[in-house]
């Protein structure tokens, strides 16, 4: 790596350079690369040689370093110590890490003495090292193994950097039960058991309270009420329905409104965890003076009969909520779950009645502008269209933020072209304008060159008003100068690089985004480290995380670079290729596979679906015995991981697919993402009149949403990197296809 090259990435993160290392020899990142990616005795002798040829300077601290670090991953301790202590001279600046995992050596080695002496005043040392909380960790384990508890709890309580809870907590109470302070050190494992019931330290945690119970007798300190209600809430909204129900059985037996809302939960967690009549059971046979509990109790009952497909029951139970607390958070999920069962049941003017009542009764309510949009939705699909285009303008107006807008926007320039083809082209131009690259957007843009030209000049009639609409957020896109803090994290993480330290290059700059750096210019870092190494998915997660609102943004608001990760193109050649032989835009596959996998090949879903196409294995099996390519005529499990077999498995499914449904991309993408048999019948007693009205009328909204992601998904690829020559004269995403499997 030249300096060159670092100089010019200062400049391009902020216009000025900052005190950067001197750049490593081009032979050090090589054989730096090759002992992280592929270790062999032959490699680390090469490196060795390298770092023994340039003693006591920088490159050669560096490669031990690397060395070290190899060795230590292979668990090969006292060469690994070797290489640290080599690597702790001054002139590395990357000293803190040679100390760091020096002392990790010894400890793994069980030498817990000088780990601890090794770590002692670590973070005075280096303040600023991201490693510094790791090392006091391990200092005060090193001095809790030797039982040198008063000098552990005085490292933890007189640090200048802090572990996160309840580590901390419980290596203090570590500390107080080694040196007899058995109450204190009881208090400590009641928070860690109460308040931190999901981490690791909770289990060793309630062993120790059985010991020190034992040992303490009556002067054992008894847990308060509230301490207990608060393990059985939070294992209770991570989920964890049985440990939660035990808890709050335990609390049932208390009086009070904390022995009812005890009861109460008990009967939820058996509803959640799948219990349904012993649910009604519970529910059913008590009174409940508390009204959040007995709120709670009857949409618990109103879900059990909702499941057991006993909807007269259910609505007893919703109009008792009505009755009783008509306020309550309770009676607002009731009536959505009610509108949805309706829904699902395909009772639509029942499922109408509930979702106008909820966003009536509750309109700034978590679903109101969903509500909202299912009853104008219907509005329109019953072609009651002077009904729908004023529900088109309440969303809007009453929902700005919602992400039904695009939608509202677009129906309602549908509805002007006929009438007023001036305000169909400013619905559509204000559509475009503020979400470019949303699905609708893209629609909007089509329909805009579809109308006759000039008709975006005429004045807008009094009856069709432009709506005033917030452009979706943008994240913070800091430029200019990075601060001092932020250059030095980047020149540490540049560093790190140029000896392939890649892990600890990338836990510096996470590091850093928690602590307040620009999280912009740190993710674009992130994503380009992980391109680095190939890892494209996880360079896309960096990007989706640090850019919001990036399909509210045109290509030249963000670098080439940032467009790159959130939209990469690994296995291109072979995506075209693959495309060419089935007919197939390959743009098209490829935004399918961003959306299905974020091109991870080793991708597997909950529902069993594997690889870069995401493809069941029963679907790759059929396909095998179907497809021409003797690549994939012998199916393997294994293969489906494979992104060249994977590829042609999941481009002539995609083809087949799209035969299916006579070459329209919309109803393929769904039955790609919800099986060819609902397509089918969702199709079988509706009329659409084009595409879009098909996507927004899916009733699956995973599916609805798969759909316009992997077509807007597709747009942005073609705007990337498309070349004029295709854009001549090659795949359209509704040509014709040529292609079919048999």
């Amino acid at each position: 790596m030249c300096l060159l090259a670092i100089l010019l990435l200062s400049l391009l993160l902020g216009g000025k350079t900052w005190a950067a290392p001197e750049p490593v020899p081009a032979e050090l990142l090589a054989r730096s690369k090759q002992v992280m990616e592929r270790p062999s005795p032959a490699a680390r002798r090469t490196l060795d040689q390298f770092a023994r040829r340039n003693r006591n300077d920088t490159n050669g601290a560096l490669a031990h370093l690397v060395l070290g670090y190899s060795a230590y991953e292979e668990k090969k301790y006292a060469q690994a110590r070797e290489h640290f202590q080599a690597a702790r001279g001054p002139e590395n600046p990357l000293r803190d890490y040679a100390e760091y995992y020096l002392a990790l050596s010894e400890f793994a080695e069980k030498d817990h003495a000088a780990a601890a002496k090794l770590l002692e005043g670590f973070a005075g040392r280096y303040p600023s090292s991201l490693l510094a909380p790791g090392a006091l960790r391990k200092q005060a384990e090193s001095l809790l193994a030797l039982d040198r508890a008063a000098e552990a709890r005085s490292a933890l309580l007189s640090s200048p950097v802090s572990i996160p809870q309840p580590e901390s907590e419980w290596l203090l109470a570590e500390a107080d039960r080694k040196d007899g302070q058995l109450a204190k050190a009881a208090e400590r494992y009641q928070r860690i058991y109460y308040q931190f019931p999901l981490a690791p330290q909770a289990d060793a945690a309630e062993k120790r309270l059985k010991e020190v119970r034992a040992q303490l007798a009556t002067a054992f300190p008894v847990p308060s009420m509230a301490m207990r209600e608060d393990r059985a809430e939070r294992l209770f909204e991570a989920k964890q329905w049985r440990a939660a129900q035990t808890e709050y059985q335990a609390l049932a037996a208390s009086s009070g409104s904390e022995g009812e809302r005890g009861a109460v939960r008990v009967g939820v967690c058996q509803y959640q965890s799948g219990a349904t009549w012993p649910a009604l059971t519970t529910l059913l046979r008590m009174k409940v003076s508390d009204p959040d509990a007995d709120a709670e109790r009857l949409y618990t009952l109103g879900a059990a009969y909702r499941r057991l497909k006993r909807p007269e029951n259910m609505e007893e139970q919703i109009q008792a909520l009505g009755e009783k607390y008509p306020q309550s958070d309770s009676y607002e999920d009731a009536l959505f779950l009610a509108g949805n069962f309706y829904r699902m049941a395909k009772d639509t003017p029942r499922s109408m009645q509930y979702y106008r009542l909820l966003y009536e009764r509750f309109p700034k309510g978590r679903y109101a502008a969903t509500t909202h949009w299912y009853v104008t939705w219907q509005a329109y699909r019953e072609r009651r269209l002077a009904e729908a285009k004023t529900l088109f303008e309440e969303q809007i107006r009453n929902y700005p933020a919602s992400p039904q807008v695009p939608a509202a926007l677009y129906w309602l320039g549908r509805l002007a072209e006929q009438e007023a083809p001036a305000a169909a082209a400013a619905y559509y131009q204000q559509l475009v304008g503020v979400f470019p690259n949303f699905y609708y957007g893209l629609q909007g843009r089509e329909r805009l060159a579809a109308l006759p030209a000039g008709t975006g000049a005429a004045v807008l009639p009094a009856q069709w008003t432009l709506p005033e609409i917030p452009r979706p957020a943008n994240g913070s896109l800091l430029q200019g100068i990075p601060s001092g803090a932020e250059a030095d994290v980047l020149s540490r993480a540049k560093l790190l690089e140029s000896v392939w330290l890649l892990d600890w290059a990338i836990g510096e700059l996470s590091a850093a985004v928690r602590n307040g750096a620009s999280p912009f210019r740190m993710g674009q870092e992130l994503a380009r480290l992980e391109r680095e190494r190939g890892r494209h998915h996880v360079a896309m997660r960096y990007g989706k995380r640090y850019i919001s609102g990036y399909f509210a943004m045109s290509i030249q608001d963000l670098p080439r670079e940032a467009w790159e990760a959130l939209f990469p193109l690994p296995w291109w050649e072979q995506v075209k290729r693959n495309a060419e032989v089935t007919g197939l835009d390959p743009y098209l596959v490829a935004g399918l596979i961003r959306q299905e996998s974020e091109f991870d090949p080793q991708a597997r879903s909950r529902s069993n679906a594997r690889g870069l196409m995401q493809l069941l294995p029963s679907t790759a099996r059929y396909m095998a015995k179907r497809i021409p390519d003797r690549r994939a005529r012998a199916y393997r499990l294994a293969s489906l991981y494979r992104p060249e077999i994977n590829l042609i498995y999941g481009t002539y499914y995609l083809r087949q697919v799209l035969d299916q449904f006579n070459g329209s991309p919309e109803h393929a993408l769904a039955g790609y993402n919800a099986g060819p048999h609902r397509v089918e019948q969702w199709t079988s007693d509706a009329n659409f009149e084009d595409p879009a009205e098909f996507v927004e009328s899916i009733p699956i909204t995973e599916t609805r949403e798969y759909v316009q992601a992997v077509l807007r998904n597709a747009a942005l690829y073609r705007k990337l990197y498309q070349t004029d020559g295709e854009r001549a004269g090659s795949h359209a995403a509704r040509g014709p296809l040529a292609f079919s499997p048999r």
